[in-house]
């Protein structure tokens, strides 16, 4: 038998929700309907996904992340095992669930008691209804669950405290094809925007290269990190599927000073996570196509760029656009750059394609203006005299080099964006910023390092990345 189980449910006991009307919905229909609505917004895998990594915070923040992974996810799984830390009550080993229900506004999901028999047989587990009782870690995954898939049972497990390895080789035996894993997790806590970015990107660097042992810094770094050791054991890979922070999804909502990160990672089997061919050849230099954004498209955007830009600097209302063209509702990276008679006042943008354009758009506008770093607010006196441009970006692929000379080579000039990174060092430059250094690939690349934290030199040892960018502005 576990440890211990005296604070084991009784039998057919229900637990009932701790967070509805706080952290999601507790009207049905309501709650339903969000759901349905972030899920939506994701789109399926070739391959569903096995092992999936999935924050947990209020809907109004995480939900827009969580339902990325979930839109991957095969409807016709049987069995949850759910994994998440406890923020209440204390946990030492693997705490489960004697309820023979976990109850939310959508209903009532059943245990699988079957399994937790199976796992009390160890010495990590044991029963602990009272820590599981004011826990959300858990509780918030459950209405996805409940509106992607038809029928099902869940084994919900609260870690803390136990050798990744060691869950994962007693987990395994439960897992069968209809069986999936989450680990729920959030990242970095309250930290400003621009530290947490750093810190997530550290962290989610560390789950997507596979390292165990590596820096994750997240509340759910024990069930992230079991997820990481069973991954391996199954021969999965990582795909990561969107990462924000609580002030990239809800600005209305929170300061940039203090926010939460949150990421959606998938584990599929080996060899599903390479590159697409499209994406492939999206990494080889090409000629420039005169761009897939009509005239029209650009119009919206720089338009929708300008009203963010003017409703944040005079502390009003985003706007809320209308008419929104198709093809700005997919996902890509942007950057929104503002000058003044030709010099820089802010650019800040999304590398990574994690949200719709027309959002992004938005986001990245209101940024430039008020959160640049490098730069003080803008204010209502300056916006007559700002320029926008918006960047809409390739999806980043990695550039294999075997010597600085190599990648010098490899690089085009006023076509690439660059992206160096190593260790917690990460920085980019545009495209059009080939201009700032009339071509000049290593001054380019000096200043790039510069700008990342790195020594001059530190392009010629980096990771290295590029991208195309379509940019125009008023």
């Amino acid at each position: 038998m576990g440890i211990f189980s005296c604070n084991a449910a009784p039998d057919g006991a229900v637990r009932k929700p701790a967070v509805a009307g706080q952290f999601y919905p507790d009207n049905a229909e309501k709650l339903k309907s969000d759901v349905a609505a972030y899920i939506a917004a994701g789109s399926a895998l070739p391959v569903a996904p096995r092992i999936i990594i999935s924050p947990h915070a209020g809907y109004v923040f995480s939900g827009p992340v969580a339902g990325k992974g979930y839109a991957a996810l095969d409807p016709n799984v049987r069995t949850v095992i759910l994994l998440g830390p406890p923020h209440r009550l204390p946990v030492h080993g693997i705490a489960a669930s004697g309820a023979a229900w976990f109850e939310t506004p959508l209903g009532k999901v059943a245990v699988d008691q079957e399994r937790i028999g199976k796992l009390m047989k160890s010495q990590l587990v044991y029963k602990d209804d009272l820590v599981h009782e004011p826990e959300h870690s858990i509780e918030v995954q459950l209405p996805f669950l409940q509106v992607r898939l038809s029928s099902f049972k869940i084994v919900p497990l609260l870690v803390h405290g136990v050798d990744p390895q060691k869950a994962a080789d007693l987990l395994y035996p439960l897992i069968d094809g209809q069986t999936a894993v989450i680990a729920s997790s959030d990242f970095s806590h309250y930290m400003s925007q621009q530290e947490a970015r750093k810190t997530d990107d550290a962290s989610i660097k560390s789950i997507t290269d596979g390292t165990v042992a590596g820096f994750i810094e997240a509340c759910g770094e024990m069930p992230v990190r079991i997820c990481m050791a069973l991954a391996k054991k199954m021969g999965l890979e990582p795909k990561l599927l969107d990462a924000r922070t609580s002030y990239e999804t809800a600005p209305g909502f929170c300061s940039s000073d203090q926010v939460v990160g949150y990421a959606s990672i998938v584990y599929l089997p080996a060899g599903q996570t390479k590159k697409e061919p499209a994406e492939a050849a999206a990494a080889v230099p090409q000629k420039q196509e005169a761009g897939e954004y009509t005239p029209d498209v650009r119009d919206f955007l720089l338009k929708l760029a300008r009203q963010s830009l003017e409703a944040s600097v005079k502390g009003e209302k985003t706007p809320v656009p209308q008419n929104i063209p198709a093809i700005t509702r997919e996902d890509r990276g942007c950057f929104v750059t503002l000058t003044i008679r030709g010099e820089l006042r802010g650019c800040i943008g999304y590398i990574e394609p994690i949200k719709p354009l027309y959002q992004a758009v938005i986001e990245n506008a209101l940024n430039a203006a008020l959160s640049d770093p490098r730069f003080p607010a803008v204010t209502p006196s300056e916006l007559a005299s700002i320029k926008v441009e918006v960047s809409v970006l390739t999806k980043p692929m990695p550039l294999e080099y075997n010597n600085p000379q190599d990648l010098l080579n490899k690089l085009v000039p006023g076509v690439d964006g660059v992206i160096l990174e190593k260790g917690f060092h990460q920085s980019t430059y545009l495209p059009q910023v080939w201009e700032h250094f009339s071509g000049d690939k290593i001054m380019f690349l000096e200043n790039l390092s510069l700008k990342g934290g790195m020594p001059a030199d530190g392009w010629k040892t980096a990771n290295v990345k590029r991208y195309r960018a379509e940019h125009f502005s008023e």
